[in-house]
């Protein structure tokens, strides 16, 4: 499923894929911010969501 909606945020520039991908990964990113001291969550959290998004725009699907 993930590999479908990669497919489609690539290739057709859907948001609403990308979207969904991110959603996937959210309890994984709120765990692992739990490591983070709390004054750099919400930097980390906001930095983390922009690399996602540069990797499932750069992600070699072929």
């Amino acid at each position: 499923m993930i590999a479908d909606l990669l497919i489609q945020a690539q290739q057709h520039h859907d948001q609403e894929a990308t979207l969904h991908i991110l959603e996937s990964f959210v309890p994984k990113v709120k765990a692992s911010l739990l490591q983070v001291p709390l004054e750099h969550r919400e930097d980390l959290e906001q930095e983390l969501y922009v690399k996602m998004i540069e990797v499932i725009q750069s992600f070699d699907i072929s």
